[in-house]
């Protein structure tokens, strides 16, 4: 098990970037983490991402020195661990909206005493069972791997004080676009509901001592949410990616 650099920034109280990948390529992964960002986020729920595929995305993350997180489907003891055993550095869970749901989302990634997750001591994440002892390895993951609930429902907000205080976890991520669709409202993540229940879920995690993840849609937002405490913030990679491509194109026809 790599030691996981987020982890210790995050540990460090400084500020990251990540790369919310939106197409599954290799190259991709390797561009960002060229530029200098400091983990990518795989999305195993909604972008059509399997477990072979997130195995090379991994290693390109690996490669350029980036810590790879990634979104499981569900809430899954037995889906979480097959993205565990090709080496990602954290699983995200998506849907959290409970103190049960939190702590099932630990006992799925940890190792006995700490969780539940089952043995397999020359998987890839265990370098093949080549570098270390069984018990070493154990050690090492459970001290390495990032467990980071998504808060993205309004049944959260009830229990929120409870849900952000369990053991075990890393880094809790927002999702604002369905927390709004848990509230009836479509009108987009500026929408004042939306935000308030955003910010009161931000300072919640604020308050229990978590660091907390959000998309920073643009660099003015990111300059905002940063200033708010935000300590890791993530780039939807495509959106990048058709912007600037837009506006090249535009700026060429013109």
């Amino acid at each position: 098990m790599r030691t996981n650099a987020l982890k210790a920034k995050l540990g460090a109280g400084q500020r990251v970037v990540g790369a919310l990948l939106t197409i599954n390529s290799a190259d991709l992964v390797e561009l960002f983490g060229h530029l200098g960002y400091d983990f990518v986020f795989l999305d195993g729920q909604h972008g059509g991402l399997s477990v072979e595929t997130a195995r090379e995305l991994v290693r390109a993350a690996e490669l350029t020195g980036m810590t790879p997180l990634i979104r499981v489907p569900r809430n899954d003891p037995a889906v979480i661990l097959e993205y565990l055993e090709i080496g990602a550095g954290g699983i995200i869970v998506p849907d959290v909206a409970s103190r049960a749901d939190a702590e099932a989302a630990v006992r799925a990634v940890k190792y006995p005493p700490e969780g539940a997750r089952g043995a397999m001591f020359a998987s890839r994440a265990a370098f093949y069972g080549i570098p270390r002892s069984a018990p070493e390895y154990v050690r090492r993951a459970n001290a390495e791997t990032m467990v980071v609930p998504i808060l993205e429902s309004k049944d959260v907000l009830p229990v929120l004080d409870d849900v952000v205080q369990v053991p075990g976890v890393d880094l809790f991520t927002i999702g604002p676009a369905d927390l709004g669709l848990s509230m009836g409202i479509q009108g987009g993540w500026g929408e004042p509901p939306i935000q308030a229940a955003v910010d009161r879920i931000h300072q919640a995690i604020r308050a229990a001592g978590r660091p907390t993840m959000i998309v920073a849609r643009d660099p003015e937002d990111g300059r905002r949410l940063a200033a708010q405490g935000y300590q890791a913030l993530l780039v939807i990679t495509g959106s990048l990616l058709v912007s600037a491509g837009r506006s090249m194109l535009q700026a060429l026809r013109a």
